[in-house]
């Protein structure tokens, strides 16, 4: 239980890191303009950013539990990681629902895309101007609430491509001797 705790706690500082990392590149593209293009690279900075820090935060708590495996012989039920990639993804859950309760909120919309920081070109592309968020489309409302799902993808990615071949080196390993 204990690197269940280190873990989420770590994975949470990462994500706060990551909104930081991400708000300063958003800033920073901002001051070259509003161009299209411009802010599609925005996006693709950002997301990457956020996806390569989170990612490398899971691969971390896996090398820690793939020296567990290898000193103690004990597995990571496979929970423990779906359980903080879900954690990982609350934040936005949250607030989005404080967004649609306060969809007539032209302040709520506004602070939206800057507390999920990764994804702030991706909302801007879906907001585009409109306001409350009552008044946008249902498809673009409905859409607004995938991309954090990206951080579970991008935790559990990062968590497996470095736990399961490790573990199953060790496994092999141990089957020579």
């Amino acid at each position: 239980m204990y690197h269940f705790g280190k873990h989420l706690l770590h994975s949470n500082i990462w994500l706060l890191a990551s909104e930081i990392l991400c708000l300063i590149l958003a800033f920073s593209f901002a001051i070259l303009g509003s161009h299209p293009v411009i802010r599609i690279i925005c996006l693709i900075f950002s997301i990457t950013a956020h996806m390569l820090l989170i990612g490398s935060c899971a691969a971390k708590a896996a090398a820690d539990d793939v020296a567990l495996f290898r000193t103690a012989k004990i597995c990571v039920k496979p929970y423990k990681p779906l359980s903080i990639a879900l954690i990982l993804t609350l934040p936005a859950a949250f607030t989005y629902v404080l967004l649609c309760v306060n969809s007539e909120s032209i302040l709520m919309l506004n602070l939206f895309p800057l507390l999920n920081a990764p994804f702030i070109s991706v909302y801007q592309f879906l907001i585009d101007g409109t306001e409350p968020f009552a008044e946008i489309s249902a498809a673009n409302r409905i859409l607004m609430a995938f991309p954090p799902l990206l951080t579970a993808a991008a935790y559990l990615y990062g968590y497996y491509s470095r736990y399961l071949p490790a573990r199953a080196a060790l496994a092999a390993r141990s089957n020579r001797t």
